[in-house]
C-alpha cells in the first residue's frame, strides 16, 4: 500500500465506543481536540493509524509504547500485557511486548516507509501494583519485565524512548494523540491500578 492511498487505518481493533466521564471530558488533550474520535484501547490490542485519533488506556503492569511521525502524522500504540511471547499468536491479538513493538515498528516502515529512526518514541507504564506481583527467573516483577521487554525491542532497532515515565506504584492513565504524538498522562489511584492488574493477572493464567 502507498502512503498516499485513501485507506487510513493499517490495524485497527474493535473496540466498544468509549464513555466520557466528567474527568475524562476535561482532560487537556480532549478539550484541545474535541472533534477527534476516541479509541479505548483495550489490553493485548495495539492501533496503527495515520487518521488522527484520541487513544486511551488504562496502565497498571502493562505498558505502552506510543510511536508518532512528525513529519506524516502517523501514530502507533500498543498495550502490551506479558513481557515475551510464550503461545502461539492469536490473529489481531498482541498482549507480549516484544512482538508487539517489532510488529509496530515492522508496519510503520513496511506500509508508510517509516524507518524507526524517524519517529518520536514514548513509553509508559510497569507499575508495581500488586502486593505479590508475578516474580521472574530474573528476580523482577510483571512491571520490571515489561519495561525490560519494551527497552530491548526497542534496542534492537537502535531506538531508546524520547520520553519514558514508567514504574512506581501507582496505575496511570493516559490519552495518546496520534495526529501529533501529545500524551497527557494521570496517575491513578492505587485501588484501580490494582482491580485492573489482577484482571490482567488472571487472564494471563488462562
Amino acid at each position: 500500500m502507498e502512503y498516499g492511498e485513501t485507506t487510513t487505518i493499517v490495524t485497527m481493533p474493535q473496540f466498544p465506543p468509549t464513555r466520557l466521564t466528567p474527568s475524562m471530558l476535561q482532560t487537556p488533550l480532549l478539550l484541545s481536540y474535541p472533534d477527534l474520535p476516541i479509541v479505548n484501547l483495550t489490553p493485548g490490542k495495539l492501533l496503527i493509524t495515520k487518521q488522527a485519533t484520541i487513544v486511551s488506556t488504562i496502565l497498571g503492569s502493562c505498558v505502552s509504547l506510543c510511536l508518532h511521525s512528525e513529519k506524516f502524522g502517523v501514530g502507533a500504540i500498543c498495550h502490551g500485557i506479558l513481557p515475551r511471547q510464550t503461545k502461539p499468536t492469536i490473529a489481531g491479538y498482541f498482549p507480549y511486548v516484544d512482538t508487539a513493538v517489532s510488529h509496530m515498528l515492522e508496519t510503520m516502515a513496511s506500509q508508510f516507509c517509516l524507518s524507526p529512526s524517524a519517529l518520536t518514541v514514548k513509553l509508559f507504564g510497569g507499575a508495581s501494583v500488586l502486593q505479590t506481583d508475578m516474580i521472574g527467573t530474573d528476580g523482577l516483577a510483571i512491571g520490571q519485565q515489561n519495561i525490560a521487554a519494551a527497552l530491548e525491542a526497542l534496542a534492537r532497532f537502535d531506538l531508546a524512548p524520547d520520553v519514558q515515565k514508567t514504574g512506581g506504584t501507582k496505575g496511570y492513565k493516559i490519552f495518546f494523540n496520534t495526529g501529533t504524538g501529545e500524551v497527557f498522562m494521570r496517575r491513578i489511584a492505587p485501588s484501580v491500578a490494582r482491580s485492573f492488574a489482577q484482571t490482567m493477572k488472571k487472564q494471563a493464567a488462562q
